[in-house]
């Protein structure tokens, strides 16, 4: 079987959208001919990566540090953690005066270590010849171009979101580090995949004349049912309590005081009492959520988990009667889909959002589901009303067979080997 390096700085336990795409394209492509060996950030001590997931699930793990020690970190630092954000370890004063302070609870950048793993795993498996490479973040990308160079191999660039995350118009004065590599990369000639039409639109108009319309294949993000989340509920005891899991974007203060505002006005409108909803929190955003509501009169009703894992996250949707995604309005939210937006579509959840106009609200729509703008309290309490409503009624809305297939990780496997082929000529 031919061998594949995937090279991503995102990988559970982060649960990142892109670590979680990667993880199950990693999962699943010995399906398509390719075992991968997978060069990984470093583990968690305590927390498993994710629970077997895939028919195939990959064999080669390489981890690029020790496993970090997170048992000194608060919910807050975890969650940064998790999401891929700097974290600095609060180290204990005797550990700090005496250098009692282990180095395998330091957090080592993926890039440092990253290069030299590759280099030994081609020496070793002299039948390698294709590059995976995921990105954001830039370093996984600028590997995949810089090896492929030496040792003349495909190469596939999975970007999921722009590089540049200031994303100037096009044309606009001035350049930045960030955006001068994404021109790099972007103009490099080798072919790319995003997971969504609005992403690829965004590149195209931007290097406009100067990215070929072919050099970029719409990969979607998937669920993969084969993971044990996913198995078969059985027959559910009627149940008064409406159960929501909501996956929170990091938000502005604007943002998240409509959504409190919104949440706030639902209940009062409807009669919503403390044991009528819960809310399961979770993602970027939990621990401000968490913030904000210990002053708020439903607080009762809110779950938070500000530092779970991916196993964690699809639990709470398993879980859920309803699935809810709520992103700032940043322009990077326009062209991007949550992974685990997709997740709840393949659970069969019903769908509603936060969400700025774009690709995850189209989403939504299209599984037949509701969205409000964010900042628009007045909307998000109509939404949840709405929803509420269905709910009681039994007529929340299923999504379309045709877009469950769209999503399915077997569907979605078989893009990624069009993808591969377009580059590979062996």
């Amino acid at each position: 079987m031919r061998k594949a390096i995937f090279l991503t700085s995102q990988f559970p336990p982060i649960v990142t959208s892109g670590s979680s795409r990667a993880w199950k394209f990693a999962s699943n492509l010995t399906a398509i001919g390719w075992e991968p060996l997978v060069v990984a950030p470093q583990a968690v001590k305590g927390m498993e990566a994710a629970r077997p997931s895939g028919l195939n699930p990959a064999a080669e793990l390489h981890r690029t540090g020790p496993d970090i020690d997170a048992s000194i970190l608060e919910p807050a630092d975890m969650n940064a953690l998790l999401h891929d954000h700097p974290v600095k370890f609060r180290r204990p004063l005797k550990e700090r005066l005496t250098g009692l302070f282990r180095k395998d609870q330091e957090i080592v950048p993926w890039e440092k270590n990253a290069p030299a793993l590759v280099e030994r795993l081609l020496a070793e498996h002299p039948d390698i010849d294709l590059l995976y490479a995921q990105g954001p973040p830039i370093e996984p990308l600028l590997l995949a171009l810089e090896t492929a160079k030496k040792h003349t191999l495909t190469v596939v660039l999975d970007i999921t979101a722009p590089l540049d995350p200031a994303m100037p118009p096009p044309g606009a004065s001035g350049s930045s580090s960030e955006a001068e590599i994404e021109a790099r990369i972007l103009l490099s000639g080798v072919p790319m995949i995003t997971p969504t039409r609005a992403l690829k639109e965004y590149f195209l108009k931007k290097y406009s004349g100067r990215l070929d319309h072919g050099a970029m294949t719409i990969v979607p993000h998937a669920f993969d049912s084969s993971h044990p989340v996913f198995r078969q509920k059985g027959p559910k005891t009627p149940d008064r309590v409406m159960r929501i899991a909501l996956l929170v974007d990091e938000l502005p203060k604007s943002d998240l005081k409509a959504f409190f505002h919104g949440i706030e006005t639902w209940v009062r409108l409807d009669g919503v009492s403390s044991g009528d909803v819960e809310m399961s929190i979770f993602g970027e955003g939990a621990p401000e959520v968490e913030l904000r509501a210990a002053r708020s009169p439903i607080r009762q009703m809110l779950a938070v988990d500000a530092a779970g894992g991916l196993d964690g996250q699809l639990d709470h949707c398993r879980q859920a009667d309803l699935f809810c995604t709520m992103l700032g309005r940043s322009a990077i939210n326009t062209c991007i889909v949550p992974d685990r937006l997709v997740d709840a579509l393949g659970m069969g959840l019903p769908l509603c959002g936060i969400l700025p106009d774009g690709a995850a609200a189209r989403l939504v729509v299209e599984a037949g589901g509701m969205t409000a703008a964010p900042g628009d309290a007045a909307g998000i309490a109509e939404l949840f009303r709405a929803m509420a409503s269905a709910w009681r009624s039994r007529s929340l809305p299923s999504a379309p067979d045709e877009l469950l297939q769209r999503h399915a990780i077997g569907t979605v496997i078989h893009e990624l080997t069009g993808a591969i082929a377009t580059q590979h000529v062996r």
